[in-house]
């Protein structure tokens, strides 16, 4: 199998034990990932300029298309915006072909001509697949359990997913954004023991970090308050900006105290392979 890796602007920079762990399973599981000149997902301009998110996510969905790949994120703001995307381009052509408005067809024709000078052009049918999705859909769980090799110890591990999976979910079609439960079965069929906990569907403050610092703090702590009440040994992540988040210094030192230790999943995963 063959796929398009898609790391994000953050892993190369602020978490290369992200990609390293990422690229390892990828490998463990006969997986080619295949690296392609793109761009940033567009996301953050989402808020400030519709054109610009739009056509930096258009560009990587149409370059992978060129090499007839889908695409394979572990980085759930990714995953989320280019799901976005996709779902905006087609809903472009809809509004089109239903009610011929002229601001929607030369928008789109925009798009058109931009990635035509790089030769590019999206039908709209490039996939976009997040890790745990992949695992747990292509891979299928009692495959991937049977590929198992060194069972973990039997720690408890709560579970954050990341907003941008889960919601919204008309757009991501994700799992359930109320009761997920992915992430958990794949959690234990490595030996480790998902438990519920009170926040696993709540944002981890990264977002707002920048802005409302303290804001962003209480909210990551209000995560170890309930990982201890949960008797957690473990925070398990399988997003990018949550595991920056929990990587903060003052909380992982408040975490030291209580013996729980904020991880990616990519890693449990890899050792357990």
């Amino acid at each position: 199998m063959k796929l398009a890796y898609f790391p994000g602007c953050k892993i190369d920079f602020y978490l290369k034990d992200y990609g390293i762990s990422f690229k390892s399973i990828m490998k463990k599981l006969s997986v080619e990932l295949v690296e392609l000149p793109f761009n940033c997902c567009g996301y953050p301009a989402r808020n400030t300029d519709y054109e610009v998110c739009m056509f930096s996510s258009l560009r990587n969905l149409a370059l992978a298309r060129k090499y007839k790949l889908d695409i394979i994120t572990p980085c759930m703001c990714c995953y989320g915006q280019l799901q976005y995307a996709s779902l905006q381009w087609k809903q472009l052509g809809r509004q089109i072909e239903n009610s011929a408005k002229k601001q929607t067809s030369e928008l789109k024709q925009k798009f058109n001509d931009l990635l035509a000078q790089e030769n590019l052009f999206w039908d709209g049918k490039t996939e976009i697949k997040h890790l745990l999705t992949f695992l747990y859909n292509d891979i299928g769980i009692l495959n991937l359990k049977k590929k198992i090799k060194n069972r973990l110890p039997e720690k408890k591990v709560v579970t954050q997913y990341g907003c941008h999976a889960l919601r919204p979910f008309t757009v991501t079609g994700f799992d359930n954004p109320h009761a997920p439960q992915i992430f958990e079965e794949l959690i234990n069929i490595t030996g480790l023991k998902s438990v519920e906990w009170s926040k696993n569907t709540e944002c981890c403050g990264n977002p707002i970090l920048e802005n409302s610092k303290t804001l962003s703090l209480k909210i990551l702590n209000s995560k170890l308050d309930a990982a201890i009440k949960a008797k957690a040994d473990y925070i398990c992540t399988a997003c990018t900006h949550c595991q920056m988040q929990y990587n903060e210094l003052s909380f992982q030192k408040e975490c030291k105290k209580h013996n729980i230790t904020p991880t990616l999943f990519t890693q449990i995963l890899d050792n357990a392979l």
